[in-house]
């Protein structure tokens, strides 16, 4: 994994005397760090308007998208991951209108690995444009995920707290004093895909990438004089 780290200081000075022990001071120290992960898989929604003369017709209407959705990808040869249907919405009684959806999921590593991998996923988007035509639906896509986010998201947060120590020890030792004790962690948030070490449009088919940004306040204790 690749890692992108800026750390922002600021010291915070909040002498107090605890019981016997010498009076600390506390510093603050922001650690953010970027973890790069392989695209694991894509997601393309599909989704049906379905008009009838009544709203049990068009509830119909709505409802074969089922069997028409998992024909066409047994006739495309499209081997999906995962096929997954919304239930049927009927926002109004006036227009006769109801909506369905339906995402299909399918194995991006192959894209994100091959040497051809751009173009064959370029192929497949292709392909579910016509199919979407094909069945009258509305596409969105694609969506790309990795297969653990959360495990993703933990590795990024943590490498954000290693990071943001040697700016609070360098400013400790500054002072003559150490590092003695970790105060708190707040986790200001995890963001993904919006990499700071990048113009480039992201995620793309061969890197997605989680950003976490932590603050860590430290204990130290100043030197003797």
């Amino acid at each position: 994994m690749r890692v992108t780290v800026g750390v922002l200081v600021a010291l915070v000075f909040a002498a107090a005397a605890r019981g016997q022990e010498a009076p600390v001071s506390l510093i603050e120290s922001e650690g953010i760090a970027t973890v790069d992960a392989l695209p694991g898989h894509v997601d393309f929604w599909l989704h049906r308007r379905a008009e009838g003369e009544t709203l049990a017709q068009a509830t119909q209407g709505a409802l074969e998208l089922h069997d028409e959705l998992r024909e066409q990808l047994q006739t495309r040869n499209l081997k999906h991951m995962d096929l997954m249907f919304s239930d049927v919405a009927i926002p109004r009684l006036d227009p006769k209108v109801a909506h369905v959806s339906a995402r299909v999921r399918f194995n991006a590593t192959s894209f994100s690995t091959a040497e051809e991998g751009p173009q064959e996923f370029a192929a497949l988007c292709d392909t579910i444009i016509d199919l979407a035509a094909t069945l009258k639906c509305a596409a969105e896509g694609p969506i790309l995920g990795v297969t653990d986010a959360d495990a993703v998201e933990e590795a990024a947060i943590a490498r954000a707290i290693e990071k943001a120590y040697p700016a609070g020890k360098a400013a400790a030792q500054t002072m003559n004093g150490q590092v003695v004790a970790v105060d708190k962690v707040t986790i200001i948030g995890t963001q993904w895909n919006a990499s700071p070490d990048t113009k480039a449009m992201q995620p793309d088919v061969r890197r997605m990438t989680c950003t976490a940004k932590v603050k860590v306040v430290y204990a130290f204790a100043a030197g003797q004089p």
